[in-house]
């Protein structure tokens, strides 16, 4: 790949070769960093770089990239002198977490997932001192421990760690709650709705457009088509904003689950909306009442 008509890239593989790495552009969003002494080469993915970047001047991009490329390198170094037996699982077992992700995140890669509604999914991962690392089936395959085991110690683990902080208002007559806090695992809270004081008397609905936030809506009678409204808007937004993207739909969560209320995608330069069956006969159900 010609580096020099991608600025950004251009920008990342200049910071690599001044760490002393060697690298290889595999495609506008990935790159393969390798350096001697290290076996494993070292990949680096440059989508949620690019939502950073878009939102500052292009005079500013130097510093960013040069911050973005060192922490992960500094992290990677770090890691490899200290590293972590991965296949002890009494070792590992206090480390799992899990967070939210889209279905598609890291495709083509065995991971460990499970969907938990249609665009979403969760992901296994070990909470490591500087950076999280996601399991892969191998690594797992290692521990004998059936998956769902992995995700139920993963779920305790996150909720052990505490709740999120919450910021309720109300806007044109629409409660709007939001969820964030100092963890990495903010999204795995859209499944722990019901702990919060969002839920109305149908549950709630939920956005999770970026890791870090959850917006939340109660769902309770005629505020509904005001709720869904607002969050799909503010799902849209903090989607293509990002950075660390996640997903630009609607959830209703009801009795510990989460499920598609409306998936939201831009068409002609608007925003269209296909609402679920379930959720639909939700709203008809409100209107009856």
């Amino acid at each position: 790949m010609d580096v020099t008509n991608d600025p950004l890239v251009g920008l990342v593989c200049a910071v690599v070769e001044h760490h002393g790495y060697g690298f290889t552009v595999v495609d506008g969003d990935e790159l393969e960093l390798r350096r001697q002494g290290r076996e494993e080469p070292v990949r680096m993915y440059l989508t949620n770089l690019r939502q950073w970047v878009a939102r500052e001047p292009e005079g500013q991009w130097p510093a960013i990239v040069a911050d973005f490329v060192g922490t992960l390198i500094a992290t990677t170094e770090v890691e490899g002198d200290d590293a972590l037996d991965l296949g002890d699982y009494a070792l590992v077992r206090p480390l799992l977490r899990m967070r939210l992700y889209a279905d598609d995140f890291q495709a083509g890669l065995e991971i460990v997932q499970r969907s938990v509604a249609p665009g979403l999914v969760e992901v296994l991962v070990i909470d490591k001192p500087t950076s999280l690392l996601i399991v892969s089936t191998d690594m797992a395959a290692e521990w004998e421990t059936e998956s769902d085991e992995l995700f139920r110690v993963a779920r305790d683990n996150v909720r052990a760690d505490g709740p999120l902080e919450m910021e309720d208002g109300d806007f044109d007559g629409v409660r709007l709650c939001s969820l964030g806090g100092e963890t990495a695992y903010v999204t795995a809270h859209a499944l722990w709705a019901g702990d919060y004081s969002v839920t109305g008397p149908h549950g709630a609905l939920v956005v999770v457009p970026a890791q870090g936030v959850v917006h939340a809506a109660p769902v309770r009678g005629d505020d509904v088509p005001g709720a869904m409204n607002m969050l799909i808007r503010l799902a849209w937004a903090g989607f293509q904003e990002g950075p660390r993207s996640v997903s630009p739909n609607v959830y209703w969560w009801q009795e510990g689950e989460l499920r598609l209320a409306g998936a939201v995608e831009e068409q002609d330069d608007t925003l269209a909306v296909s609402i679920s069956a379930e959720f639909q006969s939700l709203l008809e159900q409100l209107v009856r009442d």
